[in-house]
């Protein structure tokens, strides 16, 4: 239920009185949910006050937002500090968060049962100075330490802002605004317990961490943090992180970091990816570059791998983009291979797509969506 809409229905004192003042607050509450547009009876309601951590103050206006693993909801406190958030899925971990402009309440964790009426009191801290400083970002897993399979419904934190995140069924996370320097790590599940491990954040960076946790009942250390790198900035900025992602998940594309290029000592470009599935690197009659070497992909059409012109260019094989901007690999019949394009230790990462089916937008041109395309990123 949006603010806006209660409001209307509502005066600010008319509800605080009313909601504080019966003598069943469950009664009162289940009462209000018709005000809650597509709200389901069987979901739970989340209601309390909002106050400064300093000082006890109610904060009204404050955005309250109750996050799940694969969802959320969200409300807004009244100018008494009041709140009511409906359709909270029950039966599994959830976040209650408040917040008001750069200013951050903890992370509050929760579960409720099927139509259950919780009362939880959030408190917002006005002691720093909001957002100015430079913080970070933590992305990572959550995994068994002993199947390796990835723990779902973990609530997870940084420091001492409370739980933050909670895990999807891949295990992954993501934590925003982490300021630099050592930091805990908290991660909470019924199965594996509440347990913390220190890291070191970078400043103004990504941060990715694989965190390997074990049941209770193991009675070994609970919580293990592998830092897997400082993620590019390049990288993160061009959406490269978040088409792996998801693209992960489905099925699609190909993806290949610098860590992966130092792991495989490469000394070519194209040694390197040819271990990708139906990638293969051809040499044309019309090579005149010392390494020249041109990506083709088993299934394409029979003209990719033929020099052909379309247009005012020249092209063989598939396209070929180099921080973004697609280059002309071949100009008066000459053409020009991936290995003389870039070396190895100047990328930061590659992302293969074998046609129209895997193909973001951003890099469907004619050709690629015949022949494919290869999308390289260079620098930090």
């Amino acid at each position: 239920m949006r603010y806006s809409e209660w409001l209307s229905m509502r005066t600010t004192a008319a509800i605080g009185v009313m909601l504080l003042a019966m003598p069943s607050c469950a009664t009162s509450l289940r009462a209000q949910t018709p005000e809650c547009p597509d709200y389901d009876p069987a979901d739970g309601i989340v209601w309390g006050m909002v106050r400064a951590a300093e000082g006890g103050a109610p904060v009204g206006g404050a955005e309250i937002l109750v996050r799940w693993a694969d969802g959320e909801t969200r409300a807004q406190s009244l100018r008494n500090g009041l709140y009511i958030v409906c359709g909270v899925r029950p039966g599994v971990p959830v976040i209650v968060q408040a917040a008001l402009e750069n200013f951050d309440g903890a992370g509050v964790p929760a579960q409720l049962e099927e139509a259950e009426i919780l009362e939880l009191p959030l408190h917002v801290s006005f002691s720093d100075g909001g957002s100015a400083a430079i913080t970070g970002r933590v992305v990572g897993r959550v995994i068994d330490r002993q199947t390796l399979q990835p723990v779902s419904n973990a609530l997870v934190g940084a420091g001492d802002s409370g739980y933050t995140g909670v895990t999807d069924g891949y295990g992954r996370f993501q934590l925003d605004q982490v300021p630099p320097g050592f930091q805990s790590i908290n991660v909470r599940h019924l199965a594996y317990g509440e347990t913390q491990a220190r890291f070191d954040m970078p400043p103004d960076g990504t941060l990715e961490v694989e965190v390997r946790v074990n049941p209770t009942a193991i009675e070994v250390a609970p919580l293990e943090v592998q830092v897997l790198g400082v993620r590019s900035i390049r990288l993160e900025r061009s959406g490269f992180y978040e088409r792996k992602d998801w693209n992960d998940r489905i099925g699609l594309g190909s993806y290949v970091t610098r860590l992966d290029l130092q792991q495989r000592g490469a000394s070519q470009l194209s040694h390197a990816l040819a271990e990708i599935p139906r990638l293969s690197f051809q040499r044309s009659s019309g090579c005149y570059g010392s390494r020249c070497a041109f990506p083709v992909f088993s299934g394409s059409g029979a003209n990719c791998s033929q020099l052909r012109r379309e247009g005012g260019e020249f092209l063989i094989g598939a396209s070929i983009y180099l921080n973004g901007v697609r280059q002309r690999m071949a100009t008066g019949g000459a053409v020009m291979g991936i290995d003389d394009l870039v070396k190895p230790s100047d990328v930061a990462g590659v992302e293969v797509y074998t046609g129209s089916g895997d193909l973001p937008g951003e890099f469907a041109d004619m050709n690629a969506q015949r022949c494919g395309a290869i999308v390289i990123w260079t620098g930090r």
